[in-house]
């Protein structure tokens, strides 16, 4: 890449609501700003207000649709900037235009596709392995994901290129929690398993509250969790601000995560990072991502979570190794990091 170039960004995530894919996409080019790579982030004439964005956006127009993605957006790449290449951190990247680097943080729409609404299915079912095959080069977010992306959209492995996610560095949040409290922080998608989450709550022997941040989106397949939303002491908080949301990690008892797939899986790190016991998933991802910093449980058995979510909470000893673990860990995730993998995987 000529210096005087700019890193080309695909801008539509900052039209989306936050998730874990766009929290990367986020982080990664606020890493980039702050090292002093030079961006540019095209991006649609709407901007969700949650993205405080220091690096530079060049609103090009359009409502951020998948035709702005697919149509929009590569036409003013190659008017303005010719054969320069562009790179996208959310899922997809425009088919059309040929010199992209793309992001595939998972494949789990082909491994489960009840999960998901049939349009979300059908339309990255067709997309996703055109703009993988027609991609320069392929990130993904742990060897896991590779090996996914491997045996379902059959992609060489000298193509793809692993980049770990990262956690935030915050400064200690003011305020605190009262209540003694469990979190978990997952959407409604059926794959964060928060039906199988809130039965086991209910079984469990624990005088803890349990709250639940984040939101509920459209490409979720429906999830009935409404009965559940009667009972007092489980808190759903739905979308939070970082500040807020730290508070919580911190002050909470201890972090759960039983989701069923997952391509990383960020709250893991930044529950870690704050000091929170974790008891997750006993899945490939969490075991590369956690090792030992985390108490593990059958995402599929409600009684192995209940007694997960007894036992995190009242072993002392438990509680002390798996902070311990994860204070060494969470520090080798992080977007500075990340964020000079991509710039030289984006020059080479």
């Amino acid at each position: 890449m000529n210096r005087n170039q700019v890193i080309l960004i695909n801008g539509r995530f900052l039209s989306q609501q936050m998730t874990g894919v766009h929290r990367y996409a986020y982080e990664i080019c606020c890493a980039l700003h702050q090292q002093g790579v030079p961006i540019k982030v095209l991006a649609p004439d709407y901007i969700q207000e949650q993205y405080q964005c220091p690096f530079e956006v060049v609103k090009i127009g359009g409502k951020g649709s998948h035709w702005w993605e697919q149509v929009t957006l590569p036409r003013y790449v190659k008017k303005h900037y010719g054969g320069q290449r562009l790179l996208s951190l959310t899922g997809l990247s425009p088919i059309i235009y040929p010199h992209n680097i793309l992001t595939i943080h998972d494949v789990s729409y082909l491994v489960e596709p009840k999960w998901f609404s049939k349009a979300y299915y059908y339309l990255y079912k067709i997309l996703t392995p055109i703009a993988a095959r027609k991609a320069e080069k392929i990130i993904t977010v742990s060897e896991f994901s590779k090996q996914e992306l491997v045996r379902y959209l059959h992609l060489p492995e000298e193509k793809i290129n692993i980049v770990y996610c990262g956690a935030r560095k915050w400064e200690k949040a003011p305020g605190k929690i009262d209540e003694k409290y469990i979190l978990s922080v997952c959407s409604m998608d059926p794959r964060k398993n928060l039906k199988r989450l809130l039965e086991a709550y209910l079984k469990a022997d624990v005088d803890y509250k349990l709250y639940l941040a984040g939101g509920t989106y459209a490409a979720f397949a429906d999830n009935d969790i409404q009965r559940y939303r009667q009972n007092k002491n489980i808190v759903f908080l739905g979308y939070v601000t970082d500040d807020r949301l730290q508070l919580l990690y911190r002050c909470a008892e201890a972090f759960v995560n039983v989701s069923l797939y997952e391509g990383f899986g960020i709250p893991n790190i930044e529950a870690m990072q704050q000091g929170t016991p974790l008891l997750l998933s006993d899945i490939p991802v969490y075991h590369e991502i956690c090792s030992e910093a985390a108490l593990y449980v059958d995402p599929n058995d409600t009684t192995a979570i209940s007694r997960g979510i007894e036992r995190i909470v009242k072993d002392e000893d438990l509680r002390s190794r798996l902070t311990e673990k994860g204070e060494s860990l969470y520090k080798k995730y992080n977007w500075p990091t990340s964020a000079i993998q991509i710039k030289d995987l984006y020059e080479d």
